[in-house]
């Protein structure tokens, strides 16, 4: 690709992490200042894990971030939610972004927040 979205608008807000939160994966805001993977179909997801170190998670909250996402995830506007593997998936519900690239073999899409 010739172009480049990393860092565009990025935002980051620290929180408590719950346990089985991993760096690259979505996540959801469990209780109050803690975010949680993100396990079940239809979860929400407050942005991507960015950084995990001492039960303390970096995530990104706004702006482009590469993550996992559902196979055959397109290309453009929609409401995303999570599906039952915390990958990325479009629906009727869950928060709105724009899909604005998809490297399917890797199983990730560049998503804007």
């Amino acid at each position: 690709m010739k172009v480049s979205f990393d860092g565009v608008n990025a935002k980051m807000v620290t929180f408590e992490a719950a346990q089985g939160v991993k760096e690259g994966a979505l996540v959801k805001v469990s209780a109050a200042g803690k975010a949680a993977p993100c396990t079940a179909a239809g979860d929400v997801p407050i942005g991507v894990a960015v950084s995990v170190r001492d039960g303390i998670c970096g995530v990104q909250t706004q702006g482009y971030m590469k993550v996992p996402c559902a196979a055959g995830t397109a290309v453009g506007f929609g409401l995303f939610a999570c599906d039952g593997d915390g990958s990325l998936a479009s629906g009727t519900s869950g928060r709105p972004g724009f899909v604005l690239d998809v490297y399917e073999q890797a199983g990730l899409c560049g998503v804007m927040l």
